[in-house]
């Protein structure tokens, strides 16, 4: 599942890591998401399979949990205080965030990501949400379609790591 989230998050891997050296980055990803209770633990990560292999993932929380899931990240003994491992709040109250969604390359085309959108509004609706968010890189044409085509549209602009990402919101209808 690691790679799946690094694929999809880039250099937002490091801001979360607190660190630049890739290898000791991926193993406190990999530390975060088997503990509870932070941005990217298993409690916040739904797989797809097809085939027994690991299709794609999403990684999605409720806005107002945010700075309660960040906390346990930003008080990481031996975290950088670099300017550019700062984390970026994502999310705003009310939403229902994506955080992550990733699709591993073999089953890329095949419905996947549709699929894993359904399944994270799904979840929204049955959290009781009536706001779906997420954010793509400016530069990420076919995630931005892909959203588009979805419902999303553009509210704001963040800039993380120095990159541009749109944040795109959708009502969603609570269950």
């Amino acid at each position: 599942m690691l790679p799946l989230l690094v694929q999809a998050i880039d250099d937002i891997a490091y801001a979360l890591a607190g660190e630049g050296d890739h290898e000791q980055a991926m193993c406190i990803l990999r530390e975060y998401m088997t503990q509870e209770h932070n941005r990217i633990s298993y409690q916040n990560i739904t797989v797809m399979e097809q085939e027994g292999q690991i299709a794609g993932i999403l990684v999605a929380y409720a806005g107002d949990d945010a700075d309660r899931l960040d906390q346990p990240i930003l008080d990481r003994a031996g975290r950088s205080t670099d300017e550019k491992y700062t984390l970026v709040k994502e999310t705003r109250p009310g939403e229902y965030y994506l955080d992550t969604l990733s699709v591993s390359e073999p089953f890329q085309g095949q419905g996947i990501g549709r699929a894993l959108m359904a399944a994270f509004e799904q979840q929204g609706k049955q959290l009781g949400h009536t706001r779906a968010a997420l954010i793509v890189e400016e530069d990420n044409g076919r995630a931005r379609q892909l959203y588009e085509r979805q419902g999303y549209v553009q509210d704001e602009v963040i800039l993380i790591g120095g990159h541009a990402y749109y944040h795109m919101i959708k009502p969603i209808q609570a269950l």
